[in-house]
């Protein structure tokens, strides 16, 4: 029996390639994870853009921050994952996707299975509101059953709305007739398979939209061709091609920065090779 979920949201999963919405937390507690994250904004407002942008939104923020460690570990939101893919979860990776009111910032159709570089396992992503998710603002769109098609991405640097790291976006046409605007509210969140097909169109209203993306995969999931690092947040400890990460004990101290210049480290050895290593500080 699952431990959350349904057994008709468990096959949505399977059918479908997503699930959603799954109330996780409070809208009040969802508050005050927006009240940390641009609490952090402010007080580095005077930063290069790009070390924000690369430290906080695209690479593994929970390692240097208690607030977002407390979502990764949060019990309700993990019994879900089991539900999915089993008691055995390493959070792979986490990330910001946030739109600004009327910025622009879009995500083209893609799929994540296609820079994952892994074997085997099992691998999903969590999307978590920290404010309402609509299509006034940009939520999630999925492609109903995508997740068994391997489409070509072409990627296209030029393109500054693109909020991807890549830039990538699916080269071939998407029937759009399929596709499902994934309604959140604050504390609420979706979970999809790597590679259903998934984007979102830009925020047009007088808001910001924000998620925050954690990626989960099993231990029986192996990078291609490398270790790499994950933290395990439930089940047993993985043998062979994981090294493990610490949890932050205080918000960007010498531990959680040093943990976090290593897993950068990592990644940009064998994903974002084109990538200088940038540093991070208290």
């Amino acid at each position: 029996m699952p431990k959350l979920l349904s057994e008709d949201q468990v096959r949505m999963m399977e059918r479908d390639g997503y699930v959603a919405p799954i109330p996780v937390f409070s809208p009040e507690r969802a508050a005050g994870y927006r009240a940390a994250l641009e609490r952090y904004e402010a007080s580095v407002a005077d930063r290069p853009r790009e070390e924000v942008l690369f430290t906080l939104s695209r690479f593994k923020p929970h390692l240097l921050f208690t607030w977002l460690d407390e979502i990764c570990n949060d019990p309700t939101l993990l019994d879900a994952i089991e539900d999915l893919i089993g008691p055995d979860i390493l959070v792979y990776s986490t990330a910001f996707f946030t739109k600004n009111a009327r910025d622009g910032a879009y995500v083209p159709w893609h799929q994540d299975s296609i820079y994952a570089d892994f074997e085997g396992g099992r691998h999903v992503r969590a999307w978590v509101a920290f404010t309402d998710s609509n299509e006034a603002n940009g939520c999630m769109r999925v492609i109903r059953g995508s997740q068994r098609l391997r489409l070509r991405h072409v990627e296209t640097p030029d393109d500054a709305h693109n909020i991807l790291f890549r830039k990538e976006s699916i080269a071939e046409q998407v029937d759009e007739s399929l596709a499902v605007d994934l309604v959140l509210r604050p504390g609420e969140m979706s979970v999809h398979d790597y590679s259903v097909v998934h984007g979102s169109n830009a925020n047009a209203s007088d808001d910001r939209r924000i998620g925050f993306a954690i990626a989960f995969v099993t231990p029986t999931t192996r990078p291609r061709s490398r270790r790499d690092t994950a933290m395990l947040v439930r089940g047993r400890e993985p043998t062979g091609w994981w090294d493990l990460e610490p949890r932050p004990k205080a918000d960007l101290d010498a531990d959680a920065v040093e943990a976090h210049r290593r897993a950068m480290a990592q990644r940009t050895a064998h994903f974002f090779r084109e990538v200088a290593e940038i540093g991070v500080s208290g």
